[in-house]
């Protein structure tokens, strides 16, 4: 926990969000929100407080506080740098979240009660007491929260649709996100990517009769940042969006209603950028649905999507290109699909980790001895395994493991 967050620092951040200068708090209790391994790019607590109102009532409030990794050393902190994270998501939470909430009509996200800019902090309300809570992260979600995401999704990425189109005289523009995963200043995550590449091939060559498979992937190695970036160019001739950027099961909290998912809400928006839609659907489908939804609902799960979103941007008059057809939006998919290689075998072994040995930012991103082994730990999950060589031999058939994929032979 940060050792800044006291209780001086709650009451001024209370004070200023309820313009009261009279609030005191008088009970603080810090806790942490996530285990190792749960979150691997910030510090989420938990706080319970009791302050007095105007009225000199006590009201109990509850909160989560995101925080930066104050401890981490100086290498992992420059590869990071390029990445703006915590800048990007304070400015999203501030200045774009608000717009898209109106323009949607609906909550998108938890209600931010301070923004600090110069520790890199955030105050928001803690969900679960409004009854939002995380669905069990090694569990996946079904077909049932799969489809609640992704129309919650289609709804916060047509009103950016909208945003953007209404703010073409303005200087702020939604493009300026242009720093997702991959992207054209930096390829400091490679040794992560690649780290992790290069471990599951290994694993591949210890299953009898995945040895081709493992070679593709090592033959894909030299090439795959660039097809990484390809994904995550924006296409002219699609719509683009703001996407989340990073989701997964720990970044959204689900309301029940006699154990049936009924509303979702998203979290985390580090790596919200501007680009195609169907990245955000493969990230989830290929690291957080369950293999009955991600094997045989792929389809149906992107018409979910796409009726939703097209109807929210019919619904405000969007007319700065063509609604694409089911048609269009599968073709269009299927154009950034190699992203869904990186999702499914590279990013669920890390989400889905149960090891929480090395189990930190810095490790994913170091090529030496610590990373390679916490990489190599991450393939020796069960779970993960079976996953693994479903996917690998679908994606070879797609031609997904082709360096060429995208040039013809």
């Amino acid at each position: 926990m940060a050792d800044w967050l006291t209780s001086e620092y709650l009451e001024a951040a209370l004070q200023q969000h309820y313009e009261n200068n009279q609030l005191r708090v008088e009970f603080v209790a810090i806790n942490p929100a996530l285990g190792k391994g749960e979150n691997y790019g910030a510090i989420l607590s938990r706080i319970r407080l009791v302050y007095r109102n105007r009225l000199g009532s006590k009201v109990e409030e509850h909160l989560i506080a995101k925080t930066i990794l104050e401890n981490e050393d100086v290498e992992t902190k420059e590869k990071k740098a390029p990445y703006d994270i915590y800048n990007r998501e304070l400015e999203i939470y501030e200045k774009v979240l608000p717009k898209l909430q109106k323009i949607a009509g609906e909550q998108l996200c938890p209600t931010v009660l301070h923004i600090d800019r110069q520790r890199g902090a955030l105050i928001m309300e803690d969900l679960r007491y409004k009854g939002y809570v995380m669905a069990p992260r090694l569990e996946r979600l079904n077909e049932h929260h799969v489809s609640l995401v992704l129309r919650k999704l289609a709804k916060m990425q047509a009103a950016s649709a909208v945003l953007e189109e209404n703010s073409k005289e303005s200087p702020f523009s939604l493009t300026k996100y242009d720093r997702g995963f991959f992207n054209r200043y930096t390829e400091s995550f490679s040794a992560y990517f690649l780290g992790c590449l290069m471990s599951c091939a290994n694993y591949l060559k210890t299953q009898p009769g995945y040895g081709c498979q493992a070679k593709l992937l090592e033959n894909l190695a030299p090439h795959y940042m660039r097809l990484g970036l390809r994904c995550f160019q924006p296409e002219d001739a699609h719509i683009n969006v703001l996407t989340h950027g990073d989701l997964w099961t720990n970044n959204m909290m689900f309301k029940y209603e006699e154990g049936v998912p009924s509303d979702v809400l998203l979290i985390d928006f580090q790596y919200a950028f501007w680009g195609s839609p169907t990245l955000d659907i493969h990230h989830l489908l290929n690291t957080s649905a369950v293999e009955q939804v991600r094997s045989e609902l792929q389809i149906k799960m992107r018409c979910v999507y796409h009726d939703v979103f097209v109807e929210e941007l019919k619904r405000h008059g969007f007319k700065s290109q063509r609604l694409p057809s089911r048609k269009q939006f599968h073709l269009e998919s299927e154009q950034k699909r190699f992203y869904a290689v990186h999702c499914g075998l590279l990013l669920q072994p890390v989400l889905l980790n149960t090891d929480e040995t090395d189990a930190d930012f810095a490790a994913l991103l170091s090529d030496q001895p610590r990373g390679m082994n916490m990489k190599r730990r991450l393939y020796l999950n069960s779970a993960i395994q079976d996953s693994i060589r479903q996917l690998v031999g679908q994606f070879e058939l797609e031609g997904l493991l082709d360096p060429r994929q995208y040039e013809g032979l």
